[in-house]
């Protein structure tokens, strides 16, 4: 992972701090499940070993006087990791729901920003397997970064060896004082501030790329102006969120869907996105909601990150709006439907679109971004949140234990009370809903519903289901951890999706 680390927050690095309220959180994670029994001491351990391939998790955000720029990363001086790693038992003769349940009140609440925006719960109680829930604010790391944090913190074969020292134990920069402060965040801000004056005033001497410019907002307001123009439909997870939350997850066999792509026709994006809509139709429906003729809207945040800036920290991310199809109840039109509507945005290069008016962020003055973020702001443009991360096609260890199951968690916020991860890992690929538990009461319905949509669409496909599609650590007798043999593959995430997004 890269240590070259950026000191000040970025507009939309920030923008996760200013807009999180006690039933917004923005921290993104996940709970990991391991073979094998460890303890919160032995995760320390191990930590304590790669803290130095971490540097960005021994800093805080610290806020300048008034504001005048966005808030910088500094060292706690206090660092412990005592603090960031805790224990929780579970009943031993806990199922799925029951770690779902765990792992959902684990996630709960607001990091404290008086440290590094980070934690590690651990669930012990699983038979035979240990789980470790993890809450990273957004302010830190997208979703593709998140992935490359598990990179750093894993091995690609079972071992008992930790990483080797650094030459020199870390000793944290001082804090500086407000004075100091005050004056670094001033000079940030009028060198961003001449930065773009000096970048406008040569501009207007080339007519050309002005042109270039004026065509390129012209492309993206015509992308984005048919989303923004009208409020999506609303559902009953389209509400005032709480603070408290749910989750449950459905699994399929990455090969398995592949194959169904490769019948059908399309992207292993397009195919996902067609299972979700199948999946909250047939949910709607339970909860008494008419469909009929209904196309919902999902955010699906893209990685803007090339390949030479993985590792780095922060969001290069924008978003398009894909439709959801929910009352198109023949799986193989609905899977034709999200085909030729994915194809069209990306024709009209709507992400690209977004991007570039993301930028504008840059120019607003970070305190009038941080009192427009209090607000009040009721969001109707779309209806849930769908990620697509790649994450590794091998198996990862922690130490000598595997890690078998992972499963995303994700953000509930401003009336999006259904948030959809999916994650591929170990030929497998994932949909981890997080939800608001009083809006999405019963989260396993929607799972289960899931499970049948992308059924359909398999049995369509005429392709055989021979994997079971639930969490593999309740899918056998508990395994005893040993060291096999390395794996022979590679570590390269299948290329095949579409779309790269973060949560």
């Amino acid at each position: 992972m890269a240590t070259e680390l950026n000191r000040f927050l970025t507009p939309l690095d920030a923008a996760f701090l200013y807009v999180e309220r006690p039933n917004e959180t923005m921290h993104i994670g996940g709970c990991m499940v391991y073979e094998g029994e460890f303890s919160r001491e032995y995760m320390v351990e191990q930590l304590a070993a790669r803290m130095h391939l971490l540097p960005r998790y021994r800093q805080r955000v610290l806020f300048p006087p008034f504001l005048v720029s966005h808030p910088v990363w500094v060292d706690d001086p206090a660092f412990n990791l005592e603090n960031h790693v805790e224990e929780v038992w579970i009943p031993e003769d806990s199922d799925h729901q029951v770690l779902a349940r765990a792992a959902a009140e684990a996630y709960s609440g607001m990091l404290d920003r008086n440290r590094p925006l980070w934690k590690g719960i651990l669930l012990r109680g699983i038979p035979g397997h240990t789980a470790v829930v993890w809450k990273i604010h957004h302010a830190m790391v997208d979703g593709v970064s998140g992935v490359d944090l598990s990179m750093v913190l894993s091995d690609f074969s079972p071992t008992e060896e930790l990483p080797e020292a650094p030459a020199e134990p870390w000793a944290p920069k001082p804090l500086p004082d407000s004075l100091s402060l005050l004056q670094e965040a001033m000079q940030h801000r009028l060198g961003q501030l001449n930065e773009s004056w000096t970048n406008a005033a040569f501009d207007a001497a080339r007519p050309r790329l002005i042109a270039d410019r004026v065509r390129e907002m012209v492309a993206a307001s015509s992308a984005t102006l048919p989303v923004s123009a009208a409020p999506a439909p609303r559902t009953v997870f389209n509400r005032p969120v709480s603070k408290e939350r749910g989750f449950a997850w459905a699994q399929f066999s990455f090969p398995e869907l592949r194959a169904v792509k490769s019948a059908l026709s399309g992207t292993v994006n397009d195919v996902v996105l067609t299972v979700l809509a199948g999946g909250i139709g047939r949910y709607l429906r339970e909860r008494g909601q008419d469909t009929k003729g209904v196309e919902l809207r999902a955010m699906c945040p893209v990685s803007m990150r090339q390949q030479d800036e993985r590792g780095q920290l922060g969001n290069l991310v924008s978003n398009m709006i894909a439709p959801l199809f929910v009352g198109v109840d023949d799986p193989v039109k609905r899977l034709g439907r999200e085909r030729d509507a994915m194809n069209k945005l990306k024709e009209a290069g709507q992400a690209k679109a977004f991007y570039q008016l993301t930028q504008f962020g840059d120019r607003v003055p970070p305190l009038m971004a941080a009192v427009a973020a209090t607000m009040p702001f009721s969001q109707t443009l779309f209806n849930t949140v769908s990620t697509n991360v790649p994450g590794p096609m091998i198996p990862l260890y922690f130490g000598p234990h595997k890690l078998v199951d992972w499963l995303p968690l994700g953000i509930v916020s401003n009336n999006i009370g259904l948030f959809v991860a999916i994650l591929s890992y170990n030929q497998r690929i994932t949909l981890g809903m997080t939800v608001d538990a009083k809006l999405i009461p019963d989260p396993w319905s929607l799972a289960q519903c899931l499970e049948d949509s992308y059924a359909e669409l398999r049995e369509a496909a005429g392709v055989e289901g021979e994997e079971p599609t639930g969490a593999l650590c309740f899918a056998a007798a508990p395994p005893q951890v040993e060291l096999p043999e390395a794996e022979e593959a590679t570590a390269t995430p299948d290329s095949d999706s579409s779309l790269r997004g973060v949560a």
